[in-house]
């Protein structure tokens, strides 16, 4: 398949929702970066064009259960309805977006679970891809779009509260951040700026030091003291962690 009929195929799916809601846009942009961090990547693992023809696809199609979710659920929150990276496999096996590849819906399946089952080689490969390049957008959209447009809370609740013990040892032990552990609106935040100990690509860490998302939520505007606090430690653990990240690069 190509990627003028993937586009195709993604812009009929999408006409069954409101595009004119800010949450569909949110998801629709955040496809396209996707799709397009997704080339990106695979360009610098010098994989060859159908291998990143086939990275972008699963881009664009792995959170076609958003979609869906949204339109049933009237939330992006999976705990308060269902797996969106389930439904979307779902939605592919079904046909919604046209014939695809058993890699491509195991990948959209597997982008959002905390831990990877054992996988083979190939299927390792398009799964860390796609699950690198979706955390990196993710941080952008922390800061482009409202809270309260992503996480249906008022900024208050973020700006109050503190990041639970669970989250903060998930942090100071450079672990992405189990969802489990969440307790308070703070953790959510936090969690994504654990997003960076989970990518496994050299490139990866490098577009997400450039963009410059993860220093913005670093330097959340809290009203909490307890928090300003927390987030300082979270900063100095990151920097040393990147530092050690770098040099390992360079080692290669």
């Amino acid at each position: 398949m190509t990627r003028a009929e993937v586009n195709e195929n993604f812009r009929r799916f999408i006409q069954k929702y409101d595009t004119a809601d800010p949450k569909i846009q949110l998801k629709i942009v955040h496809t396209m970066h996707v799709a397009d961090l997704c080339d990106t990547i695979s360009d610098s693992l010098h994989l060859n064009q159908e291998d990143r023809d086939l990275a972008w696809t699963i881009g664009m199609y792995h959170d076609v259960g958003r979609f869906e979710q949204l339109r049933l659920y009237h939330t992006f929150n999976d705990a308060q309805s269902v797996n969106h990276a389930q439904l979307g496999a779902s939605l592919l096996l079904r046909g919604a977006l046209g014939p695809v590849d058993a890699l491509i819906v195991k990948a959209v399946a597997l982008h959002n679970v905390y831990i990877l089952p054992e996988l083979n080689e190939r299927e390792q490969l398009f799964c860390d891809l796609i699950r690198d390049a979706d955390k990196i957008d993710i941080l952008r959209v922390n800061r482009e779009s409202s809270v309260e447009t992503i996480y249906d809370l008022p900024m208050a609740a973020f700006q109050q509260s503190s990041i639970s013990e669970p989250v903060m040892k998930d942090l100071m032990q450079h672990r992405t951040v189990d969802r489990t552990h969440r307790q308070t609106a703070m953790d959510a935040i936090a969690g994504h700026i654990s997003f960076i100990f989970g990518l496994v690509y050299p490139k990866s860490v490098q577009i997400v030091m450039e963009q410059g998302y993860l220093r913005q939520l670093l330097d959340f505007p809290s009203e909490n003291p307890k928090t300003k606090e927390q987030l300082h430690q979270i900063d100095q653990e990151i920097d040393q962690y990147v530092k050690e990240k770098i040099k390992e690069r360079a080692e290669w």
